[in-house]
C-alpha cells in the first residue's frame, strides 16, 4: 500500500518517486487524503465533440471499426482507451450539399494517440460504460450469428473431440476474415468495401442468409 500512494503520487503530480520516498506514514497520509478522489470511477458523462473533433454514433459504426473496437475491448479497454478515443472521435467536413461527412477510418488510431492525452478524464471516460452498454444490446441481438469459442479449461478426453477443439480454434483465428470473404463471394477486391459496410447491415445480411440457408 505504501508503494502504491508513492507511485499514485508520483503519477498525479508529475514528480520522482524519491521525492516520497522520505516521508513519514503521517505526511503520506496528509497527501493521499487530498487525493482520495482517486479511488472513485470518474463521471459516466461525455462529451459529442472535442475541439475539431466528433463523436461517430455507434449505430453508424463500420464493420472494419467494429472489428478493432472488439479487439480493444476484448484486450483490457482501459488499456486501450486512447486507441478507443481516436477511433470514435473523428474530423468532419462538409459536403458540397453543406451536409456534415465524418472522415473515414483510413488511418490507424495508434498514430493518434497523443492527441487525446491532454483532455480531461470527465470530457471522455463515461464514452467507456456507454459503448459497453451498445456492445451488450449490439451481442445479445445477433448473439446466434456470433460463432461461439470452445474454452481452454474445458476437460477433452476423447483424441477426437480434442481434435475438433484444435480445428474450431485455428477457425476462430480467421473468423472474421472467413464471414468476410463468404460476403464478398470470395473476390478479395470487395474485401474493404465489405469492412466499410455498417456494421449493423452486415449483421442483418448475415441473419438473413442464415434463415435462408436454413
Amino acid at each position: 500500500m505504501f508503494n502504491y500512494q508513492i507511485d499514485v503520487l508520483s503519477a498525479l503530480t508529475d514528480s520522482d518517486i524519491s521525492e516520497f520516498e522520505e516521508l513519514d506514514i503521517d505526511e503520506l497520509t496528509v497527501l493521499t487524503e487530498q487525493i482520495k478522489w482517486i479511488n472513485s470511477e470518474p463521471s459516466k458523462r461525455y462529451k459529442n465533440k472535442l475541439d475539431k473533433y466528433v463523436l461517430k454514433p455507434f449505430t453508424k459504426i463500420s464493420l472494419g471499426e467494429f472489428i478493432d473496437l472488439e479487439h480493444y475491448f476484448s484486450n483490457n479497454y482501459l488499456d486501450h482507451f486512447c486507441h478507443i478515443l481516436a477511433l470514435l472521435y473523428r474530423r468532419t467536413s462538409k459536403n458540397v450539399y453543406g451536409d456534415d461527412i465524418i472522415e473515414p477510418y483510413n488511418y490507424s488510431p495508434s498514430d493518434r494517440l497523443d492527441w487525446y492525452l491532454d483532455y480531461k478524464i470527465t470530457d471522455v471516460y463515461g464514452l467507456i460504460p456507454e459503448y459497453i452498454k451498445f456492445r451488450e444490446n449490439f451481442t445479445n441481438t445477433y448473439t446466434n450469428l456470433l460463432v461461439d469459442v470452445v474454452t481452454d479449461d474445458e476437460v477433452l478426453d476423447d483424441a477426437d473431440e480434442i481434435k475438433e477443439q484444435k480445428r474450431e480454434q485455428e477457425k476462430q483465428k480467421f473468423a472474421w476474415e472467413s464471414t468476410i470473404m463468404a460476403l464478398c463471394n470470395d473476390d478479395l477486391s470487395k474485401f474493404n468495401d465489405i469492412l466499410d459496410m455498417s456494421a449493423v447491415l452486415v449483421f442483418n445480411i448475415l441473419g438473413m442468409k442464415k434463415t435462408l440457408d436454413s
